[in-house]
């Protein structure tokens, strides 16, 4: 019987074995298809990892409104359980996203109808103040509004979480409440009453935007924190305050009165400095005015000298801000040269 051929014959030159065409068929088939299996694989594995990672975050969500409604009170205003339609309802509609874009919108628009307003000396107005009066009751419903449906879902003062127990709202609440008297004042009182004071709380209600996003918060949080070491550093420039207002107290005390008057007259110039009575600092314009002693309140009114620790402190300060301490430098140069001719005088003594 003759030998049956097998896959793989070798050459007549050296033996070197050959594959034969149905092999190499089989085995690109068989790498076709472990590849087709590894791409199943793969996106089996992502789905799977899509699918953990939507889980994990409904149970991240899950446990936050488990949180939260953990937090809340049974019972708000001594009437409304958790179980509650209304309160429900007022939940819902204060944590919907869409209503606090609501808020934030209605607060942007106030800050710019607050820009707009122009004011009018003596009661005057125009159309367009007329028309942001009306705007103005459209806000105050709207934050009024917001306040009645967070004090409904949350409580208003006398348990944990309440709406009042934080200092933000306690905020909102006071502009929202100050609102409401402005109001029933101007329609109850016809003109008896002067409402501009309470109106002026106006301008606190951008402060309701911090409210509203709580990463302005935690800014606002830690510079609140950061306040306690900066006061150190202020008591130390208060105590550097103080040693130089007594140095000016003791150097320059009684120092800034003099000033030029005419000779005919014996009146105060008209622009007055301290000036030199011996000739040897600030002089007055010769043959028209002369310099005399303690006849001026001093520069600024009187505000800026070293007579009293007081004044002194302040002098200091302007120096330390640097506003205007060129004219505080001019004014003490006069009493600097009596100062040196003094000290002069008494070592020659």
């Amino acid at each position: 019987m003759s030998a049956v051929p097998t896959a793989a014959s070798t050459s007549s030159g050296g033996g070197t074995p050959m594959m034969s065409p149905g092999a190499t068929s089989a085995g690109s088939m068989t790498g076709a298809s472990t590849t087709g299996t590894e791409t199943k694989l793969s996106a089996g594995m992502s789905a799977w990892q899509d699918a953990i990672a939507i889980a994990k975050q409904n149970r991240q969500k899950l446990q936050r409104q488990q949180a939260n409604a953990l937090n809340r009170p049974d019972r708000v205003l001594f009437c409304l359980s958790l179980k509650n339609p209304v309160r429900r309802l007022c939940t819902s509609i204060v944590e919907w996203k869409p209503f606090e874009y609501l808020i934030l919108f209605t607060i942007f628009a106030n800050c710019v109808a607050l820009a707009v307003y122009q004011p009018y000396p003596g009661g005057d107005s125009n159309a367009v103040n007329a028309a942001l009066e009306e705007v103005e009751y459209i806000f105050l419903v709207v934050f009024t509004l917001e306040a009645m449906l967070k004090i409904t879902s949350y409580g208003f003062l006398f348990h944990h979480g309440a709406y009042l127990r934080n200092g933000w709202n306690m905020l909102d609440f006071v502009i929202v409440f100050i609102g409401l008297v402005s109001v029933c004042l101007q329609q109850t009182g016809k003109g008896k009453f002067d409402i501009k004071a309470l109106r002026a709380f106006r301008v606190l209600r951008p402060l309701r935007v911090v409210s509203n996003v709580p990463s302005l918060q935690v800014v606002l949080n830690s510079i609140l924190r950061a306040m306690v070491p900066l006061l150190h550093i202020a008591l130390l420039v208060i105590f550097v305050i103080i040693i130089y207002a007594i140095i000016g107290l003791e150097l320059f005390s009684g120092k800034l009165h003099n000033t030029c008057h005419y000779i005919d007259s014996g009146l105060m110039v008209e622009e007055p400095n301290p000036c030199s009575v011996d000739s040897k600092g600030y002089t007055c314009v010769p043959g028209e005015s002369t310099c005399k002693n303690d006849t001026w309140e001093g520069p600024n009114w009187g505000i800026t000298n070293f007579d009293n620790f007081f004044l002194a402190m302040l002098t200091v300060f302007q120096c330390v801000t640097m506003e205007g301490w060129t004219d505080v430098m001019y004014y003490v140069s006069v009493t600097l040269k009596q100062l040196k001719r003094a000290l002069t005088s008494s070592k020659r003594n």
